[in-house]
C-alpha cells in the first residue's frame, strides 16, 4: 500500500493483481488537482480496474470535476474500468448535480433512498 499526504487531502492506493483502489480523503481544490491528475493517470496505467473511493472526501471544487472527467476519458481510451464509490455529502451532491456520477455508469453507487 502506498500512502501520501497533501496539504488538505490524503490518499492511499490498495494494490491487487489487476485492480487498484484509490482512496481519497479531506478537501481537494485547485491547489491539489495537478497531483490528483498525476495520481489518477499513474493508477489507471497500472491496472485494468480502478475504483476511486470517495468515502473520506469532504469537499471538491469544479477543478476536481474536470480532472475526474478527464480521468474517465483516459481510462476509457485504455480499456480500464474506472468507477467512483462511496461519495457522500457535498461531494455526492455536486457529482449528482453535474451528471458525473452518471458518467461513471454502472460502478457508481446508487443515490440514497428517501426514508
Amino acid at each position: 500500500m502506498t500512502v501520501a499526504t497533501e496539504q488538505t487531502w490524503h490518499w492511499h492506493v490498495d494494490v491487487g493483481a489487476d485492480r487498484r483502489v484509490l482512496a481519497l480523503s479531506g478537501e481537494i481544490d485547485m491547489s491539489g488537482v495537478d497531483r490528483l491528475d498525476d495520481l489518477l493517470h499513474e493508477t489507471i496505467a497500472q491496472a485494468g480496474t480502478v475504483e476511486i473511493d470517495l468515502a473520506g472526501l469532504t469537499f471538491i471544487d469544479s477543478t476536481v470535476l474536470s480532472i475526474l472527467v478527464g480521468a474517465h476519458h483516459h481510462a476509457a481510451d485504455r480499456g480500464v474500468d474506472l468507477t467512483l464509490l462511496n461519495a457522500t455529502g457535498q461531494v455526492r451532491r455536486i457529482l449528482d448535480l453535474t451528471g458525473i456520477m452518471q458518467l461513471f455508469g454502472r460502478g457508481a453507487d446508487p443515490p440514497p433512498t428517501a426514508v
